[in-house]
């Protein structure tokens, strides 16, 4: 079986607004769920404030952990808070480079010579010497995308509707396409309490590899059950399907062999849903 750390994948979202607690971090949320439907695995999430060292401190760290990939999400706007190109320059000892296309686009956007662009929009198109940039498909700041070792680091602004459109269309083939397993979950609904159904989870997870079990006890209803995520990876869909199949019917007959009811809520999840 392959390691794990084929398949690592580090999320760092920076912004001071998310660890004040005034702004949710629904951009690593977001990112888990896809790069988990891609097949990855997480392994890590961190939320850092706007500060140019934390920033490369916590950078430095990561990097020497050797995920695949790094995303970052955050701190490429035009404000004075905005330090993570100048971070990631100062860790890597990169140039901080204008990506020209963007100023480009920029221009076509508002309708003006680049002369007459608001000096704003230029800080917005900064880069690093050797990174890829790539088109932001409704925002202005480009994400980028360099090779650091062994981690492909990707860079993304940090407004989810931004963040979510890059990933679409650049980042999730970049990943799809490195990550040689897929992906598929279901839902389904105990009626049972977390400490008797732990065991038989531990049964479960015995019995097969690369499956994943939760019980939502925060969705706990005493009228229906007790929701359990089921999550499971194989190198394709087909195998996907037959195991999370495998799965349900394994942890149905051992919930019925306790004496209780076992109803599934979803069906099978491919990434593409």
């Amino acid at each position: 079986m392959r390691s794990l750390k084929t398949f690592d994948i580090e999320i760092i979202s920076i912004g001071s607004e998310l660890c004040y607690g005034k702004v949710s971090d629904s951009n690593s949320f977001w990112l888990a769920d896809r790069i988990t439907r891609l097949g990855g695995t997480v392994s890590r999430i961190t939320c850092i404030r706007d500060d140019e060292a934390q920033i490369s401190e916590v950078l430095d760290e990561s990097l020497k952990r050797r995920p695949r990939f790094l995303l970052v999400t955050g701190g490429l706007g035009p404000t004075k808070d905005d330090k993570t190109v100048n971070a990631i320059s100062r860790l890597t000892k990169s140039e901080i480079v204008i990506d020209e296309a963007t100023v480009e686009r920029a221009c076509q956007k508002k309708g003006v010579p680049r002369e007459r662009l608001p000096t704003h929009f230029i800080r917005m198109a900064r880069t690093l010497s050797g990174a890829e940039t790539f088109a932001n498909p409704v925002g202005i700041s480009p994400a980028s995308i360099m090779k650091i070792d062994e981690t492909t680091l990707i860079l993304m602004p940090g407004p989810p509707k931004e963040v979510q459109a890059i990933f679409q269309d650049h980042i999730s083939p970049l990943i799809e396409g490195s990550i040689p397993r897929r992906s598929h979950s279901c839902r389904v609904v105990v009626d049972m309490v977390e400490s008797d159904l732990s065991p038989i989870i531990e049964d479960v997870e015995r019995e097969f590899r690369e499956v994943y079990l939760k019980p939502l006890v925060s969705e706990y209803d005493r009228i229906t059950g007790l929701p359990v995520e089921v999550i499971v990876f194989g190198v394709n869909d087909e195998a996907c399907i037959q195991r999370i199949s495998d799965v349900v019917r394994f942890l149905e007959e051992a919930v019925r062999e306790k004496g209780y009811r076992l109803a599934t809520v979803s069906k099978g999840e491919s990434i593409d849903a």
